[in-house]
C-alpha cells in the first residue's frame, strides 16, 4: 500500500476542539444573559461602560429632530427679505443655491446661517437628513461651541447640554 494522500484524521482535531469550546462559551454567554435578563437583571456591555465613564451623551435621536433643532434656531425667510435688507450681494453667482443649484427666487424660502451662507429651506434639511451638522459650503459649525446658534441670544442653560450632545456628539 504507500503513503495516503489524505491528510491523517488527528490532523484537524485540535482545530475543531477550539472551535467547538469558543461557540459552546458564546452560546453560554449568550443563553446567561438572557436568563439574567428575564429575571430582571442588566448587565452593562464594555461599550457601554467605556461611554458612560467617558460622559459621552446617549441619545437617541433622528434625523427629524435635528431639522427641528435647525427650525428652531435659524428660521427660514424669503430670499426678497435678503436682497432688500442689503445681506447679499447682487453677483450672480450668489444668486445659485450650491446645494441644489438652483437659482433662487424671490419666493423661495431660504436658510441664512451665522457664516454668512444661504441656501434654500428643503436643500438644508436634506443636507441634514445625511446626519451632516455644518454649513454644506464652508463647513462651520450651525451652532457655536456654547450649543447656541451664532444669532440666537436664548439663555436656555438647561438645553446648552443637549444641544451640544446633539450637535456634536460629546
Amino acid at each position: 500500500m504507500g503513503l495516503s494522500n489524505l491528510p491523517a484524521p488527528s490532523d484537524g482535531v485540535l482545530c475543531i476542539i477550539l472551535v467547538n469550546t469558543a461557540q459552546s462559551i458564546s452560546i453560554f454567554k449568550g443563553m446567561l444573559i438572557f436568563i439574567l435578563q428575564i429575571i430582571g437583571i442588566h448587565l452593562q456591555s464594555s461599550t457601554e461602560s467605556v461611554q458612560a465613564s467617558s460622559g459621552q451623551c446617549d441619545l437617541h435621536i433622528t434625523s427629524d429632530t435635528l431639522v427641528e433643532q435647525l427650525r428652531k434656531k435659524i428660521p427660514s425667510i424669503p430670499f426678497s427679505s435678503l436682497i432688500s435688507g442689503g445681506n447679499c450681494d447682487t453677483g450672480s453667482e450668489l444668486h445659485d443655491c450650491t446645494v441644489c443649484l438652483n437659482r433662487f427666487q424671490p419666493d423661495s424660502e431660504v436658510n441664512h446661517l451665522s457664516c454668512g451662507h444661504f441656501f434654500h429651506k428643503d436643500c438644508l434639511e436634506k443636507w441634514l437628513d445625511y446626519w451632516n451638522i455644518t454649513c454644506p459650503l464652508c463647513r462651520t459649525p450651525l451652532l457655536s461651541d456654547e450649543g447656541q446658534s451664532v444669532e440666537d441670544d436664548d439663555d436656555d442653560d438647561d438645553d446648552q447640554e443637549t444641544d451640544s450632545c446633539l450637535w456634536y456628539g460629546n
